[in-house]
């Protein structure tokens, strides 16, 4: 099927999130297209990133102490990967499912979560009358800034401790000023826990005591963070809210297309910045071209030819039911989205997730 981009209608963006940040920083207009489509993606999601739901989700559970036994364990694990399977089948993304058979790690990450049911997480305070309140809504008093707290840990010594699961990688290696190689949290996580510090003040007066984040292997991080540098992130992330829904009045769109903001983008079918570099050269399996020509084979199967300039790419294996719709658009420009490299230089062939856009 071949899709096409109408006319986009942009809209502001009401509220920013702690977790959209850093993302919204590094590109706004990501985050003007993801409202302008309703938040509904033009590419298919990672089915990393719905088992990652189910992580999370599985997290928060045991945390709480509503799963205690590999027995419950087990049939809440089953239980939340059925629910975002029947998820994938309902947004058309069948193809995803089972996740057991389409991720390598699917085995260990749950091996990895079961872990967290044999001990809890240090505390660095006497756990006696500690209360726990998870995925808590916190939203600034003006509604510019808001979302979910993963859980906030509080006893009755004034004791408050924000902490935030993650089941990705937490840290990034960097170069420091010698050249010198270091770990180091992402950024990104540090900022998040700082806006969800500053939310939790504006709302209850009181400044929580630590920030921690939680990753998979039940490692436990401690971010360092002043008052002063909660309220800086939160004021930036108001500004910077603002600013990117002035450039829609404006009309003064601008973006970011870096490897980093663009490769894992799932709004850059849309995206005239990343679009105008799909013009010049081939980016992250993606492809722009002319159809110059269109066969059918024996076995059904289906190769689209397209020229870009001086360069021409063959796509393969696409399915029979597609020669029609690309055969009727000959001397069309179409760009293709999430494809496989061949070891041949310009030749590829669709994978589960590739699409076409015209």
């Amino acid at each position: 099927m071949i899709n096409k981009i109408e006319e986009i209608d942009f809209k502001e963006i009401k509220r920013i999130s702690p977790s959209q940040y850093y993302s919204m920083k590094n590109c706004a207009y990501k985050s003007l297209l993801a409202e302008a489509f309703e938040k509904k993606p033009l590419l298919p999601v990672s089915p990393n990133a719905y088992f990652g739901t189910v992580l999370h989700r599985m997290l928060e559970l045991i945390t709480k102490g509503s799963i205690t036994n590999e027995d419950e364990f087990n049939v809440e694990f089953d239980r939340q990967v059925k629910i975002v399977e029947e998820e994938l089948q309902n947004k058309g993304f069948g193809f995803l499912v089972p996740l057991k058979m389409k991720l390598k790690n699917f085995g260990l990450k749950k091996i990895q979560l079961k872990k967290h049911l044999r001990s809890e997480p240090e505390q660095p305070v006497n756990k006696i009358n500690l209360k726990f309140h998870s995925e808590k809504w916190f939203e600034s008093k003006d509604n510019l800034i808001g979302g979910k707290i993963d859980l906030i840990v509080e006893n009755d010594r004034n004791y408050i401790e924000i902490i935030d699961f993650k089941t990705g990688a937490v840290t990034q290696d960097y170069l420091d000023d010698e050249g010198e190689l270091i770990s180091d949290v992402k950024a990104e996580y540090k900022e998040q826990l700082k806006l969800y510090a500053y939310l939790y003040f504006e709302n209850t007066n009181k400044f929580p005591t630590s920030l921690s984040l939680i990753d998979l292997a039940k490692k436990k991080i401690s971010i360092e963070f002043s008052e002063e540098e909660c309220k800086t992130t939160f004021d930036e992330a108001k500004s910077l809210l603002v600013k990117t829904n002035s450039c829609i009045n404006e009309n003064t769109f601008s973006a970011n297309p870096t490897e980093t903001n663009c490769r894992f983008c799932l709004y850059r079918p849309a995206c005239v910045f990343y679009q105008k570099q799909l013009d010049t050269v081939p980016l992250f399996n993606d492809v722009s071209g002319e159809i110059r020509d269109v066969k059918k084979f024996n076995n059904g199967n289906v190769s689209v030819f397209l020229q870009n300039g001086q360069l021409n790419f063959t796509i393969k294996n696409l399915s029979s039911e597609e020669y029609d719709e690309l055969n009727n658009r000959r001397s069309r420009k179409i760009s293709v989205y999430n494809l496989r490299k061949e070891a041949t230089d310009f030749i590829y062939s669709v994978a589960d997730t590739t699409m076409i856009y015209e």
